[in-house]
């Protein structure tokens, strides 16, 4: 689990850029590729896809199949980055002017699995949350809900349909089987020919309240 792109506005980019590249360094320290702990790509065949999406000086050893987190300030929504899950460390950043460009772009695209907001506005919170279609999230923090049990995880639309973890998971996975349990000494007659209009109506209309 990881978030796809971040979406962030125009106004914070440069702050918003230099603080992922502190936490980098932070984490990881200078070389990424030389810290033993650093994690590496599960195949050579995704290890390929992922440079792929590469611009030609990012740090990636494929003989160790690592690629350093890699940030794509300049990423735009019709680059090949944006067609599809990435599922490795790479990240691309769009901006936005107003929400509700935000909103337009977001409908247009295929409903995600998962939406995190950071904010301070609780009103904005709540628009997002609204307005968005997805399958879960978080209000400032990532992947966390993932976390919890007691909390459906899962997503809508093209993400995927119904949630599990917990009673939800129970509940995804069990199937209730609906019988109708009818006594032999009473049958509708007006379910069989010949149909009486004035009875049908009525009768009808009482069952259907």
């Amino acid at each position: 689990m990881a978030p796809d792109y971040i979406l962030c506005h125009s106004s914070i980019k440069p702050r918003l850029l230099a603080a992922i590249d502190r936490e980098i360094r932070r984490q990881f320290g200078d070389d990424p590729l030389e810290n033993p702990d650093y994690g590496r790509i599960i195949s050579k065949k995704h290890f390929d896809r992922l440079s792929a999406l590469l611009p030609p000086d990012a740090p990636a050893r494929r003989e160790t199949l690592q690629i350093a987190p890699t940030v794509l300030p300049d990423a735009g929504w019709d680059d090949p980055v944006m067609e599809a899950e990435i599922f490795g460390p790479i990240l691309p950043v769009l901006t936005f002017d107003s929400f509700d460009e935000v909103y337009g772009r977001l409908a247009d695209r295929p409903k995600p699995l998962a939406l995190y907001l950071f904010t301070e506005d609780r009103r904005r919170a709540e628009d997002v949350m609204a307005r968005c279609r997805f399958g879960g999230g978080c209000v400032n923090d990532v992947v966390i809900h993932l976390a919890t049990s007691e909390m459906p995880f899962g997503g809508v639309g093209e993400s995927g349909m119904g949630g599990y973890h917990g009673r939800a998971g129970f509940e995804a996975f069990s199937h209730t089987k609906s019988i109708v349990d009818k006594k032999t000494w009473m049958d509708l007659p007006m379910r069989y020919q010949p149909y009486r209009r004035d009875l049908f109506g009525p009768i009808l209309r009482l069952f259907l309240k």
